[in-house]
């Protein structure tokens, strides 16, 4: 009787062979092709992989595709292929692994805005591929959003950045980062259009706070960014508040008034 081993796990011979596969196939050059296969078979395999990664990527970082040149973004793609183990199977995080490749290997040869611009770009492909649905929020879009916990898109993300990544184009690539970091807004709407905004500080701490403490009203959020500001009148601050809340429902940013907890 043959010694117990894992069903699941395939005989060493066969994981010798599948791991000498997927390295010839990851990096053919220096990778010798396993024994058996023809070498057309393979050539279709390396074609098709490298392909299909490459057209992944330029549809997902379209601004970053057209600012490199061809030959670069080639071997980028090849790089990433060889120097990156990703650390998820899921096809649709394959963007996130290409940004962390970016930030840990920090190939040459790339604008000094790349990892930033690519970030920015990843996140608008998580905003439009968010499993949350706005029109699906428990919320009332006339509440009063002072008296009531605020409901936020579901979508939204926000990052910081040190360089203009909204506005990076292959005819606009700044030569420095900017002086101020520069907070920005992705979110999805109800018709499925991706909405993007340009946030001051006050903003941005407003919406981190409603989604750290959904259970506050909006009243006692604008609160406690008067106390954090030490505001002398925190009153005026409610009030120009009531008016950003509101303009951030107009956007779809926030989706109405939350039902209170004992509602």
């Amino acid at each position: 009787m043959p010694p117990h081993s894992d069903s699941n796990s395939p005989p060493e011979s066969l994981l010798a062979l599948q791991r000498q596969f997927a390295g010839h196939i990851r990096d053919p050059e220096h990778i010798e092709a396993p024994e058996g296969p023809e070498e057309r078979r393979l050539a279709i395999y390396r074609r098709l992989v490298f392909s299909n990664l490459s057209n992944l990527f330029s549809k997902n970082f379209p601004v970053l595709h057209r600012i490199v040149d061809r030959k670069r973004w080639q071997s980028l793609i090849r790089e990433f292929l060889t120097e990156h183990r990703s650390t998820t199977p899921m096809f649709t995080e394959i963007g996130r692994e290409f940004v962390r490749f970016l930030e840990e290997e920090q190939p040459d040869g790339l604008p000094p805005f790349a990892l930033e611009l690519a970030h920015w770009e990843f996140l608008e492909t998580c905003v439009r591929l968010a499993e949350a649905d706005p029109n699906e929020t428990d919320c009332q879009s006339d509440g009063d959003l002072l008296s009531a916990p605020v409901a936020l898109n579901p979508t939204l993300r926000l990052a910081q950045y040190r360089w203009p990544v909204h506005e990076i184009a292959p005819e606009n690539q700044p030569d420095a980062p900017l002086d101020e970091p520069l907070i920005l807004a992705a979110w999805r709407r109800r018709n499925d259009r991706t909405g993007f905004m340009k946030l001051n500080a006050v903003t941005a701490r407003l919406l981190e706070l409603i989604d750290q403490q959904p259970q506050l009203s909006g009243r006692a959020v604008l609160e406690k960014i008067a106390e954090e500001m030490q505001a002398p009148n925190s009153q005026a601050i409610v009030q120009s508040g009531r008016s950003m809340l509101e303009r951030l429902l107009e956007r779809e940013v926030v989706l109405g008034a939350r039902p209170k907890p004992n509602q």
